[in-house]
């Protein structure tokens, strides 16, 4: 078993996404900053934190239904797939692009190893 696949790595990310939710839904000061230098419309910005919080969700799911949490984890790596295809059109800076490719790799490698039974 590896860090990747370990249940409390799901829990942790739960609680983290859990959290980018609350952020978004506020919105924060450089949450809303940075989602206007990514032009993200008004209509996106509303769904964002349901996403996050329904994803926080999938992974905590992990201890019941491993396969939504591993379904969830693809469906994060799209996700961030796609954030990062953003932050480099619009060539966002550094400090904000390099976690969103940080977390595609880490839920690319999830979705392709799951969880730990």
């Amino acid at each position: 078993m590896s860090v990747l696949t370990a249940r409390p790595t799901y829990a942790a990310l739960a609680v983290f996404l859990t959290g980018d939710a609350v952020a978004s839904a506020i919105p924060v000061p450089c949450v809303a900053a940075n989602m206007d230098a990514m032009r993200v419309p008004p209509e996106i910005r509303r769904a964002v934190p349901v996403a996050k919080a329904a994803t926080a969700l999938g992974l905590a799911a992990v201890f019941r239904f491993p396969g939504v949490a591993r379904a969830t984890t693809a469906l994060l790596t799209l996700y961030f797939a796609g954030a990062l295809g953003i932050h480099l059109r619009v060539r966002n800076r550094a400090a904000n692009t390099v976690p969103a490719a940080l977390l595609l790799v880490v839920f690319a490698a999830m979705s392709a190893r799951g969880p730990a039974s």
